[in-house]
Protein backbone atom coordinates (compact mmCIF):
# COMPACT_ATOMS: atom_id res chain seq x y z
CA UNK A 1 0.00 0.00 0.00
CA UNK A 2 2.71 2.64 0.47
CA UNK A 3 4.43 1.70 -2.36
CA UNK A 4 1.50 2.62 -4.09
CA UNK A 5 0.46 5.58 -2.47
CA UNK A 6 4.25 6.31 -3.17
CA UNK A 7 4.54 5.30 -6.55
CA UNK A 8 1.28 7.90 -7.09
CA UNK A 9 2.90 10.77 -5.54
CA UNK A 10 5.76 10.04 -8.28
CA UNK A 11 3.78 10.45 -11.02
CA UNK A 12 2.15 13.69 -9.99
CA UNK A 13 5.35 14.84 -8.87
CA UNK A 14 6.56 13.91 -12.65
CA UNK A 15 3.42 15.55 -14.44
CA UNK A 16 3.98 18.65 -12.60
CA UNK A 17 7.79 18.77 -13.26
CA UNK A 18 6.98 18.29 -16.75
CA UNK A 19 4.17 21.07 -16.33
CA UNK A 20 6.56 23.37 -15.25
CA UNK A 21 9.35 22.95 -17.84
CA UNK A 22 6.46 23.13 -20.42
CA UNK A 23 5.32 26.15 -18.91
CA UNK A 24 8.70 27.45 -18.81
CA UNK A 25 10.23 26.98 -22.13
CA UNK A 26 6.72 28.82 -23.81
CA UNK A 27 7.38 31.70 -21.69
CA UNK A 28 11.11 31.45 -23.19
CA UNK A 29 9.76 30.95 -26.55
CA UNK A 30 7.59 34.51 -26.55
CA UNK A 31 10.26 36.25 -24.86
CA UNK A 32 12.31 34.93 -27.71
CA UNK A 33 10.15 35.84 -29.94
CA UNK A 34 9.29 39.24 -28.80
CA UNK A 35 13.37 40.25 -28.98
CA UNK A 36 13.63 38.61 -32.00
CA UNK A 37 10.95 41.61 -33.69
CA UNK A 38 13.24 44.33 -32.45
CA UNK A 39 15.76 45.67 -34.65
CA UNK A 40 18.61 44.23 -32.00
CA UNK A 41 16.60 40.71 -32.37
CA UNK A 42 17.59 40.84 -36.31
CA UNK A 43 21.45 41.33 -35.87
CA UNK A 44 21.18 38.54 -33.40
CA UNK A 45 19.38 36.34 -36.28
CA UNK A 46 22.16 37.11 -38.66
CA UNK A 47 24.98 36.93 -35.68
CA UNK A 48 23.43 33.14 -35.37
CA UNK A 49 23.16 32.24 -38.79
CA UNK A 50 27.13 33.52 -39.05
CA UNK A 51 27.86 31.27 -36.39
CA UNK A 52 26.35 28.15 -37.03
CA UNK A 53 27.71 28.73 -40.45
CA UNK A 54 31.30 29.07 -39.45
CA UNK A 55 31.10 26.02 -36.79
CA UNK A 56 30.22 23.76 -39.84
CA UNK A 57 33.01 24.84 -41.99
CA UNK A 58 36.61 23.09 -41.38
CA UNK A 59 39.57 25.44 -40.89
CA UNK A 60 42.40 23.16 -39.70
CA UNK A 61 44.31 23.70 -42.39
CA UNK A 62 43.92 26.59 -45.06
CA UNK A 63 45.92 26.65 -48.46
CA UNK A 64 45.90 30.24 -49.27
CA UNK A 65 48.41 30.99 -52.11
CA UNK A 66 48.70 34.64 -54.25
CA UNK A 67 49.60 34.49 -58.06
CA UNK A 68 51.60 36.99 -58.71
CA UNK A 69 48.52 39.78 -59.34
CA UNK A 70 47.60 39.05 -56.07
CA UNK A 71 44.91 36.75 -56.49
CA UNK A 72 43.95 34.10 -54.20
CA UNK A 73 44.39 30.71 -56.00
CA UNK A 74 41.90 28.09 -54.33
CA UNK A 75 42.48 25.34 -56.76
CA UNK A 76 45.48 22.46 -55.96
CA UNK A 77 47.00 22.64 -59.63
CA UNK A 78 46.59 26.27 -59.73
CA UNK A 79 48.83 26.35 -55.95
CA UNK A 80 51.15 23.89 -57.37
CA UNK A 81 52.10 25.40 -60.59
CA UNK A 82 52.29 28.88 -58.60
CA UNK A 83 55.28 27.26 -55.85
CA UNK A 84 56.51 25.88 -59.13
CA UNK A 85 57.12 29.21 -60.41
CA UNK A 86 58.12 30.47 -56.87
CA UNK A 87 61.00 27.93 -56.98
CA UNK A 88 62.15 28.34 -60.05
CA UNK A 89 63.03 31.98 -59.68
CA UNK A 90 64.55 31.57 -56.12
CA UNK A 91 66.56 28.49 -57.53
CA UNK A 92 67.87 30.10 -60.75
CA UNK A 93 68.76 33.14 -59.47
CA UNK A 94 72.24 34.30 -57.28
CA UNK A 95 71.57 34.78 -53.46
CA UNK A 96 73.69 34.96 -50.99
CA UNK A 97 75.14 32.14 -49.66
CA UNK A 98 76.94 31.66 -46.00
CA UNK A 99 80.04 30.11 -46.26
CA UNK A 100 80.57 26.62 -44.61
CA UNK A 101 83.89 25.48 -43.26
CA UNK A 102 84.72 21.93 -44.02
CA UNK A 103 83.93 19.52 -40.96
CA UNK A 104 85.50 16.14 -39.69
CA UNK A 105 84.80 13.52 -42.54
CA UNK A 106 82.42 10.97 -41.24
CA UNK A 107 84.04 7.53 -41.16
CA UNK A 108 80.89 5.37 -40.44
CA UNK A 109 78.11 4.50 -42.85
CA UNK A 110 75.15 6.35 -42.37
CA UNK A 111 72.13 4.90 -43.52
CA UNK A 112 69.77 6.97 -45.83
CA UNK A 113 66.17 8.50 -44.58
CA UNK A 114 63.59 6.82 -45.20
CA UNK A 115 60.02 8.36 -47.28
CA UNK A 116 58.11 7.49 -44.00
CA UNK A 117 60.81 9.15 -41.50
CA UNK A 118 60.62 11.85 -43.69
CA UNK A 119 56.55 11.96 -43.83
CA UNK A 120 56.38 11.79 -40.02
CA UNK A 121 58.62 14.56 -39.35
CA UNK A 122 56.64 16.59 -41.83
CA UNK A 123 53.85 16.09 -39.96
CA UNK A 124 55.06 16.76 -36.80
CA UNK A 125 56.55 20.14 -37.76
CA UNK A 126 54.31 23.39 -37.17
CA UNK A 127 53.01 25.55 -40.32
CA UNK A 128 55.00 28.47 -40.55
CA UNK A 129 58.37 27.05 -40.10
CA UNK A 130 61.28 26.86 -41.90
CA UNK A 131 63.96 24.29 -42.29
CA UNK A 132 67.37 25.56 -42.96
CA UNK A 133 69.37 26.13 -44.62
CA UNK A 134 66.69 27.09 -47.35
CA UNK A 135 64.10 28.28 -45.23
CA UNK A 136 61.69 26.79 -47.34
CA UNK A 137 58.27 26.97 -45.71
CA UNK A 138 56.41 24.04 -44.07
CA UNK A 139 53.45 24.58 -45.93
CA UNK A 140 55.16 24.16 -49.29
CA UNK A 141 56.83 20.63 -48.78
CA UNK A 142 53.47 19.73 -47.30
CA UNK A 143 51.26 21.32 -50.52
CA UNK A 144 53.95 19.55 -52.96
CA UNK A 145 52.49 15.82 -51.22
CA UNK A 146 54.21 13.20 -53.20
CA UNK A 147 56.46 15.14 -55.62
CA UNK A 148 57.99 17.02 -52.67
CA UNK A 149 58.79 13.91 -50.90
CA UNK A 150 60.70 12.88 -54.04
CA UNK A 151 62.80 16.33 -53.15
CA UNK A 152 63.54 15.66 -49.94
CA UNK A 153 64.32 11.73 -49.82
Amino acid sequence: MENEEAERAYREANKEAKRSVAQAKARAREDMNDKLETKEGEKRIFALARQREKSTKDFTHIKQVKNKEGRVLIDNNEVRERWKEYFKALLNEENARGVLEDGEPNDRRTTAVSREEVKQALRRMNDGETTEPDNIPVEVWKSLEEEGLEWLC
